[in-house]
């Protein structure tokens, strides 16, 4: 079972997700909090796998507290959900520590497979999200931004989009080892653990879509 904290100013907001994943098997709505120093505060006394986290609130924001949160409790994972598309938000609470992004307008189902998948310690962006934050983005334009290849920015730019060795080997008409040597340059050129870090990388520097 899924223990999930509901964090949003809004009343209606809450309730409404609450309501929303209502029934669900795999997930129970331990609680809400109106603000991020509320989360915080219940992340320290009650058990929570999942934190959905909007950005907006009152006394502490949900970058802060997704942050925080991180920090004293690591092994809690937060879903931002939010109506705030902007990159820069986006960018924002990545860099704080979230494991996901989506909008509150996203179906039922997408905010269950957010929850479940965040959970499982992998990541979920909305398509809306990923979209948002797609601009192009000239590698090595910027200072201490490593360059890469037309090969390396194309692996990079479907592996943040979650398609498998095999599916990106069939679109780019090569063999699965070359999209495996290209994954551990990339881990390396980018100074990252694992594929989360390239995944994060992506998505910070908007090198998500054509």
């Amino acid at each position: 079972m899924i223990r999930v904290l509901i964090t949003d100013d809004h009343e209606m907001i809450r309730n409404g997700l609450s309501s929303l994943l209502r029934g669900e098997t795999s997930i129970l709505v331990v609680d809400m909090a109106r603000n991020g120093k509320e989360a915080l505060d219940i992340c320290g006394t009650r058990q929570i796998d999942v934190v959905l986290m909007d950005i907006m609130m009152p006394e502490m924001n949900g970058v802060d507290a997704t942050r925080a949160i991180r920090e004293k409790h690591p092994d809690i994972k937060v879903l931002a959900v939010t109506i705030n598309d902007e990159p820069r938000f986006i960018k924002e609470v990545l860099q704080a520590g979230a494991s996901g992004y989506i909008l509150k307008h996203s179906t039922k189902e997408e905010i269950v497979r957010a929850i479940l998948d965040v959970s499982e310690n992998k990541q979920h962006f909305s398509s809306e999200v990923l979209s948002k934050i797609s601009g192009q983005f000239a590698m090595g334009d910027k200072e201490d931004t490593p360059m890469l290849t037309k090969k390396e920015t194309a692996v990079l730019r479907l592996i943040a989009q979650e398609f498998t060795n095999q599916e990106i080997a069939d679109k780019l008409d090569c063999g699965i080892r070359t999209v495996d040597t290209h994954k551990r340059n990339l881990i390396k050129k980018l100074e990252v653990k694992n594929v989360v870090g390239l995944v994060k990388y992506a998505l910070k520097m908007g090198v998500v879509a054509d």
